[in-house]
């Protein structure tokens, strides 16, 4: 009875020793939740466009120091800002050529300062390519830098978060100057996806006459737009019909010159003003209209022609063509009186 009772005992000691522990665990369940860090997610650049070089391998190396002291709090963050940079280097550099080698070197990544004071961050990186003889054919560099201040009235949450939250903003910055800088300065080694060098591909535009609309371009898929055109509007970029030309039905008469009354296309007399004009051994013209053409004016008297003619009052001879009759013109009649006095008439 006794070793029976013993062994109940002991079992009665056991049924109160059993509940300590659940007891226990509720209380540290309860106690233990306002202390839990937020989940921080890992830093990924695989959404950004990927740049290709015309190397055959992707190199990485990292030469941050190791940290300085305690106001060095990069390796502290959820996310170093080293291993950051490796990521970004993993995620969108490609190796898409046949030789040679891309080297990507951090050169620095930390964050410095205080828990509740101000954070200063800051990342230097370059790429150097490599030939596959081990010569240097290119290099690009760059460099980014942030800070974080603390603010009095908002939520700054504790200081694994203000790291994060610096690191991913420097990595922001870090994705943009990393591509300009490449492209930039190592554009000739940057291909598409199917090898071709970037520099080359040139987009053709179709460019309008001066002074028109440029082209919109047709939406993928769409039909083209058909071509309406009014009745005697010619649509753009038709061939022009060219009219024939008028039939001449009567010859058109040009001063200076004498065209005859055959069809066209027979000669025409030359121009008495540009005898240059005139055709080989073609007789000139006789300007003297025929006799009898020219009447003497009332009251002239003719005179016989001689060899020496007076001199009129002119002073000029009054020589006339040969052939012609001379006249003399009728004295001139002057009334005295019509003259102003003085003139002594």
């Amino acid at each position: 009875m006794s070793r029976v009772a013993r062994m109940g005992g002991g079992l009665a000691a056991v049924r109160r020793l059993a509940p300590v522990p659940a007891v226990c665990l509720l209380l540290a369940a309860c106690g233990g939740g306002g202390g839990s860090e937020p989940a921080f997610k890992p830093l990924n650049y695989g959404y950004l466009t990927p740049l290709r070089l015309n190397v055959g391998q992707i190199r990485i190396e990292d030469h941050v120091p190791p940290p300085a002291g305690p106001n060095d709090l990069g390796p502290t963050s959820p996310v170093p800002p080293d291993q950051a940079l490796q990521q970004m280097a993993k995620d969108r550099l490609v190796a898409a050529g046949n030789s040679g080698t891309a080297v990507f070197v951090i050169d620095g990544a930390g964050i410095t300062g205080q828990e509740s004071g101000p954070l200063d961050g800051s990342m230097a990186v370059h790429l150097d390519i490599v030939t596959g003889s081990g010569g240097h054919a290119g290099y690009a560099e760059a460099h980014v830098t942030r800070n974080f201040v603390p603010g009095a009235n908002t939520d700054n949450g504790g200081l694994r978060e203000q790291l994060y939250r610096l690191t991913s903003q420097m990595m922001q910055d870090m994705n943009v100057e990393f591509e300009y800088q490449l492209r930039r300065t190592l554009g000739d080694w940057l291909v598409d996806a199917s090898g071709a060098p970037l520099a080359s591909t040139v987009e053709q535009q179709s460019l309008g006459t001066p002074g028109s609309a440029p082209p919109v371009a047709p939406l993928p898929g769409a039909a083209p737009a058909p071509v309406v055109t009014a009745p005697g509007v010619t649509a753009p970029g038709a061939p022009v019909p060219l009219a024939p030309p008028a039939p001449v039905s009567a010859p058109v008469s040009v001063p200076g010159t004498s065209l005859g009354s055959g069809p066209v296309g027979t000669p025409v007399a030359p121009n008495p003003v540009d005898p240059t004009g005139s055709a080989a051994g073609a007789a000139p013209q006789v300007l003297s209209p025929p006799p009898g053409y020219l009447q003497p004016p009332a009251g002239a008297t003719p005179v016989a022609p001689s060899a020496a003619a007076p001199v009129d009052g002119t002073g000029e001879s009054g020589t006339t063509d040969s052939g012609t009759a001379a006249y003399a013109a009728p004295p001139v009649q002057t009334n005295p009186s019509a003259l102003p006095s003085g003139t002594g008439y």
